[in-house]
């Protein structure tokens, strides 16, 4: 069987691809500088939890999002092979310099005040392997992938508590030392 085939519809695959919402690349950016990076790393946990579904492999999609600095680039590979077997390919051009990119942002996160807000242009590299991989998926129907019109209820409480952080830090770098 081939990485990316199409589904063969039985019960199983039925169950299991119902509904993948996406929402638009404008709300992912939103969500990640909201929630100082972290939507990003549940964007990675989610993708990489499909791609274990889909290729039935044993791969351990948390941990591969908690160490996307050495598995980023791998995941934009296999967005840009899933992107090509869904027909409606763009490959993402330079895969390796966005993993590059990605991996020195998050390093600067270790850089004094206010400095370390310069790591949350990580994000910025996770939006083009979000816009191929959402435009795969709503290439192929057998896939499952639906836009989401509004935030899910999760995604407002993410929001509102980000809101919140966002105002403490500014507060907080306000502040003498």
């Amino acid at each position: 069987m081939e990485p990316f085939a199409t589904p063969v519809t039985d019960q199983l695959q039925t169950e299991t691809w119902k509904a993948y919402p996406l929402i638009t690349p404008a709300k992912f950016i939103i969500l990640c500088v909201a929630s100082f990076g972290l939507y990003g790393l549940w964007w990675q946990y989610k993708t990489w939890r499909f791609f274990k579904q889909w290729q039935q492999t044993d791969t351990w999609p948390v941990l591969r999002a908690i160490f996307s600095l050495f598995t980023f680039n791998e995941l934009l590979q296999t967005i840009n092979q899933f992107a090509y077997s869904t027909g409606g390919y763009r490959p993402i051009s330079n895969p390796t310099g966005l993993a590059a990119g990605y991996i020195i942002l998050n390093l600067l996160a270790r850089l004094p005040d206010p400095l370390w807000v310069v790591a949350l242009g990580a994000s910025g590299f996770l939006v083009p392997a979000y816009k191929e991989f959402r435009d795969a998926m709503l290439q192929a129907p057998a896939y499952g992938g639906c836009n989401q019109e509004h935030f899910s209820a999760r995604q407002v409480v993410a929001l509102a508590l980000g809101v919140v952080f966002w105002g403490l830090g500014l507060f907080g770098m306000t502040l003498p030392d």
